[in-house]
């Protein structure tokens, strides 16, 4: 009797084991798995491998290499917020400035976006504007597929330089200043400031708003454009043009300085393009023949008949 009774409290305390689970549980719940990563793309740093902290490369330089890759998997869509900076401390077991200056490694690749008040975004994709046709901004994104949003900021008479208003051929009136803000999925990309000639007088806002600058120029003010010029530099947004483009002040910008001019070599127009550089790009393709100069100097060599 005794030993029946250990028999039945043994077969309680021990569960019964578990059956195999068929294969083909095994792959549902591997696919609910991973539909839950998806629904939660944080989830998959959780499983990514510890940093490896006895390696040369920085600890940033590791974490923004383990965001890159899942941004270029997918796992972070175009648009998509990355986890917050706090999220992204616990995954890594790091500090807030390690995490910061993997975040301004992305920045400075155009992989993600920043933006004031809502986090840090996967950017969109780039924009290529070709420089070797002779086209407008705005057509150079239409040519992309792009319907760009314009909103009009001012168009007014302004003062300008005597060695301006030589140029246009009318040094004794007043030009035109147009500011345009482009936008597209409602994000600013950039913010056009132009000089027009003192024909421009004879524009209403109405054109200067459906029109632009090209159009304005040879459609309606009826001065042809054969040439023009474009100079590319970078600099930092400043407050003004910062608060328009939803950047900080000291941010990078791309500017790219245009003037264009009629067959008789007057200036038509004379504009800057205020850039946020994160998913725009220039590209110019050059034919030879190409010519070789003489051979570089070593600054070794130099070096040593110096200290000879």
């Amino acid at each position: 009797m005794q030993r029946n009774a250990d028999k039945r409290a043994a077969s309680r305390r021990s569960p019964t084991p578990t059956p195999p689970r068929p294969a083909a549980e095994a792959v549902e719940a591997a696919e609910r798995g991973r539909a839950a990563t998806n629904r939660n793309p944080s989830a998959s740093i959780a499983n990514q491998p510890l940093l490896n902290r006895e390696s040369a490369t920085a600890l940033y330089m590791q974490i923004a290499d383990l965001l890159r890759a899942d941004i270029d998997s997918g796992v972070f869509a175009a648009d998509g917020k990355l986890p917050a900076e706090n999220a992204l401390t616990r995954r890594f077991d790091v500090s807030r400035v390690t995490v910061r200056q993997a975040i301004a490694q992305l920045l400075a690749e155009g992989y993600v976006v920043s933006k004031q008040g809502k986090g840090t975004f996967v950017s969109r994709q780039k924009f290529l504007h070709d420089l070797k046709p002779m086209r407008g901004f705005y057509d150079a994104l239409v040519a992309q597929g792009v319907e760009p949003k314009t909103k009009l900021l001012e168009f007014a008479p302004a003062s300008a330089s005597d060695s301006v208003r030589q140029a246009f051929g009318t040094a004794g009136a007043d030009c035109f200043q147009l500011k345009r803000l482009y936008l597209v999925d409602d994000e600013p990309i950039a913010l056009v400031v132009s000089t027009l000639p003192p024909q421009a007088s004879g524009l209403t806002w109405e054109q200067a708003n459906r029109n632009p600058i090209y159009g304005l120029l040879e459609n309606v003010l009826k001065l042809s454009v054969t040439k023009a010029e474009v100079r590319i530099r970078a600099r930092s947004a400043g407050a003004s043009v910062g608060q328009l483009l939803g950047l900080s002040a000291k941010a990078a910008l791309l500017v790219m300085e245009r003037e264009s001019f009629g067959s008789d070599g007057a200036l038509r127009e004379r504009t800057s393009f205020y850039i946020r550089p994160e998913n725009y790009e220039f590209s110019l393709t050059v034919q030879g023949p190409l010519p070789v100069g003489s051979s570089i100097k070593n600054v070794n060599d130099a070096s040593a008949r110096a200290a000879e």
